[in-house]
């Protein structure tokens, strides 16, 4: 077994790191092209413009690409001329555009221009929306690919990797700031570090730091852009300076190109409301250029439909959210876990069913990316799993899988354990760094079993005998399995698991209470929407999916049959829109329409279906209630037996509502965010 990762202190919630204040919403994104945002982001990112959030968006390279602003599909394209400095005026011009229009409603509206010294010799150009000074741009304007020695085109990932010492930014037209800067990997970080510092925001978006290979094609074939990988090794080395001034945002990941693999979680609806912000960033709807600087304004190389681009379909997190990190712990209190700024961060109550909490409770070193799998014995100390990631010499990363235990109190835990990588014995560092969002359940034995897929999209379990001894991590088989299953403990003790792949969900269960596992082919979903699946144990030996329907947002539940067989199809619940796990508890003697049931609804907020006092009023009752939220939902019984929702919202703090009474019927009490000490 490893080394510990973070070092055998004893953290206790009223000792390590203190609670972190929260007085604002305010989300800084930070992307390497001028479209990252609207293809990947959206529409997160144009719900928190229309909520009137704070919005800062960094885009750090110049997005110059070829140079020509050409539909990529004209046979005539090759015969124009480079022009990077005007393609890069173009796509900011556009991005500009299309920002206005989501927070205004007019793509014209104006915007205040100026230079801003990051750091010495550092200076970017910044946009202040004028109708909405609160909504600002920052473009950095690295060369995509500068000019080098002997006329090779250098890129931003040699910067981040340390090839090159220095790379060239690129002007656009009518710049403040017109000079050629010539900007260091230690400028760039200590840039966005000062940015960060200056924002503070309470999230940070950034696309994926370890992005999956092609799967489908032999050998290693990297599935995404190089320069969302570098910018966003950047953001994180900020991100870790950032955090030690005190601060510790919610970082959200968003996956790109690798969106394609997997079922599309978007409707038409919102497919098409993200079909027009990127129309008028390409400049669909622009008679003239609004800010006077390009000749054709917009991005031309997307052509005249947006809709052709697969990056359309889906808007998912790198590492998904489960919808189970709420729990009741030791003394009878619910505890909260969640990652803030790439540490654990724990919230507890005072006492058994009060509704009075105290945290977060900001923990430990290292950093952690924005998951935990949550478990442990019903009522006992928590156990939870994360994914450690450390950046090493040369710009790589190493990830691993992490494990830390409550204290029998409930009010602190040991330090991260490793419990290495299932690909770390490869030679080719790149394949450990796709490990998957672990899952993890403690069988009726006490036996932790910790889940999660493997380079080959496969899935790997490593588990913990009755000794207390990790064994080796074994290789439970599988093909093209997406990313954050979801592990569950049977009433009869066992443990199953269920992944989503291609076109239904897999399942790996027991047959016996210590045994191996097998796969079972018997289960046909349908295709599942990327971001995550929940499962519970709904009595009688029967577990119940609620997932998402690829394509559509619908909710569906899909539950066991009585002599363990599984049904043809899964039942629509209903939707609100929205992506992400859905949270769910069992309702005892009502049915799978009839549990409580939450998940993140198509305006960001939180959308819950509660029993109502009516047995035979079958059937979801969804209503949204609250604030835009980060992650996924989680649901819990409390000591008394009422079951309570819990969100981390926008702002960074933990915000719960508690049923009135815990009976099944009644309804959920007002918001109540847990204020920092």
């Amino acid at each position: 077994m490893g080394a510990p990762v973070l070092l055998g202190v004893r953290w206790h919630g009223d000792e390590c790191g203190g609670p972190v204040n929260r007085v604002k919403r305010s989300l800084l994104h930070i992307v390497a092209h001028q479209d990252d945002d609207l293809y990947f982001m959206n529409p997160d990112l144009v719900r928190s413009l229309q909520d009137g959030d704070e919005i800062t968006t960094v885009v750090v390279t110049a997005g110059e690409g070829d140079g020509i602003n050409v539909d990529t599909d004209d046979p005539q394209r090759h015969s124009q001329q480079p022009d990077f400095a005007g393609y890069s005026t173009a796509r900011g011009c556009g991005l500009r555009s299309a920002y206005a229009r989501m927070a205004t409603g007019d793509r014209t509206s104006p915007w205040h221009r100026e230079p801003v010294q990051l750091v010495p010799g550092f200076t970017v150009e910044r946009f202040t929306l004028v109708a909405r000074p609160t909504v600002r741009m920052y473009f950095c304007q690295l060369h995509m690919g500068a000019p080098g020695v002997g006329g090779e085109r250098t890129r931003v990932h040699r910067l981040w990797d340390g090839t090159v010492r220095s790379q060239a930014t690129l002007p656009v037209r009518g710049s403040t700031v017109g000079e050629v800067q010539h900007v260091s990997r230690e400028q760039l970080v200590a840039g966005l570090t000062a940015l960060l510092d200056q924002v503070a925001p309470t999230v940070v978006r950034a696309m994926d730091p370890d992005p999956e290979h092609d799967g489908g094609k032999d050998g290693f074939v990297m599935s995404d852009h190089a320069d969302h990988t570098s910018v966003t090794q950047f953001a994180l080395a900020a991100l870790a300076r950032h955090r030690g001034a005190g601060h510790a945002p919610v970082v959200e990941h968003y996956r790109a190109y690798a969106n394609r693999f997997w079922g599309y979680n978007l409707d038409a609806v919102a497919v098409a409301e993200k079909a027009e912000y990127l129309a008028t960033y390409a400049g669909l709807d622009a008679a003239h250029c609004p800010q006077g600087t390009c000749e054709r304004c917009g991005d031309r190389q997307l052509g005249s439909n947006p809709y052709r681009s697969t990056h359309m379909m889906s808007s998912a997190l790198r590492y998904s959210p489960p919808a189970n990190w709420l729990r009741l712990g030791p003394g009878g209190r619910l505890n909260a876990f969640a990652v803030l700024g790439g540490r654990l961060a724990f919230w507890t109550e005072t006492g058994p069913a009060s509704g009075a909490w105290r945290g977060p409770f900001i923990l430990g070193d290292g950093w952690m990316s924005p998951t935990l799998a949550v478990t442990g014995a019903p009522g006992g100390p928590a156990e939870l799993v994360g994914l450690s990631r450390t950046m090493v010499a040369g710009g790589g990363a190493t990830v691993e899988i992490v494990h830390t235990v409550q204290d029998p109190d409930g009010n602190g835990f040991n330090g991260w354990q490793s419990l290495e990588n299932p690909d770390w014995t490869h030679h080719d560092g790149r394949r450990q760094r796709e490990l998957g969002v672990p899952s993890a359940a403690v069988d009726g034995a006490g036996r932790l079993h910790v889940f999660a897929r493997n380079f080959a999209q496969g899935i790997s379990m490593r588990r913990r005998n009755e000794s207390g001894a990790w064994e080796p991590w074994e290789d439970l088989g599988g093909s093209f399995a997406q990313d954050a299953g979801v592990a569950l403990t049977t009433e009869h003790g066992t443990v199953e698991l269920y992944v989503p792949g291609k076109d239904t969900v897999g399942r790996w269960h027991q047959t016996f209470l210590g045994g191996p596992f097998v796969q079972d082919d018997t289960l046909k979903t349908g295709k599942v929407a990327t971001g995550g699946i929940t499962a519970v144990d709904s009595g009688g030996g029967r577990t119940c999916l609620y997932y998402r329907q690829a394509a559509t947002q619908q909710v569906m539940a899909y539950r066991q049959h009585e002599n363990g067989n599984w049904p043809g199809g899964g039942a629509g619940l209903g939707t609100s829109g929205g992506t992400g796990a859905v949270a769910a508890v069992w309702a005892p003697e009502r049915g799978a329409r009839e549990a409580f049931l939450a998940h993140r609804g198509s305006d960001g907020r939180l959308a819950v279906s509660l029993p109502v006092p009516d047995r035979d009023a079958s059937g979801t009752h969804w209503r949204a209630v609250g604030e835009m939220f980060t992650h996924a939902p989680s649901m819990a019984y409390d000591a008394a037996g009422a079951v309570v929702v819990a969100v981390i919202g926008t702002d960074g703090r933990l915000c719960l509502r508690r049923q009135l009474s815990p009976v099944v019927g009644s309804a959920l009490g007002p918001a109540l965010p847990v204020e920092p000490a």
